[in-house]
């Protein structure tokens, strides 16, 4: 009998310590950050195509989601265009997005690279519940 209480209170021990020895941050894993990329890289090319495109790759989820906003300097202060959002289905883990540029973004980005003034693109992507911000500068005119 002694025995037998002995036995139980070790294999409790045993259990205790298994649980006490696990991390609290141990648990499912999170799923991998999405990655962002910029596909229109230069100033002129977003005005040609009146619109500035991002890729979203992700290995989770079914659909991607940009929202973006382009900040073009200028005098006596920059000019700050929200482009607003755009969703996409991945296909094979990947999707173009496309932010369209109304017509006083396309001025205001016309007037800045005709003054080489720098245009930067903040964008802040979501997929598979994880999200990734990207900060990137487009490429001036090469006469700048």
């Amino acid at each position: 009998m002694r025995r037998a209480g002995l036995a139980l209170l070790g294999l409790l021990f045993a259990a205790f310590g298994a649980v006490a020895g696990a991390e609290p941050g141990d648990g499912p894993p999170k799923p991998p950050k999405p990655k962002l990329e910029l596909l229109t890289e230069t100033q002129q090319a977003a005005l040609r195509r009146e619109a500035i495109k991002l890729s979203v790759a992700s290995k989770r989820g079914k659909q991607g989601r940009v929202e973006a906003t382009l900040v073009v300097g200028g005098f006596p202060s920059d000019y700050n265009l929200k482009l607003g959002a755009d969703t996409g289905r991945l296909r094979d883990g990947e999707a173009e997005l496309r932010l369209a540029l109304s017509a006083r973004q396309r001025e205001v980005l016309a007037f800045g690279a005709q003054a080489c003034e720098p245009a930067t693109l903040h964008a802040q992507a979501r997929a598979g519940g994880r999200g990734v911000e990207l900060s990137h500068g487009l490429r001036r005119p090469q006469r700048c």
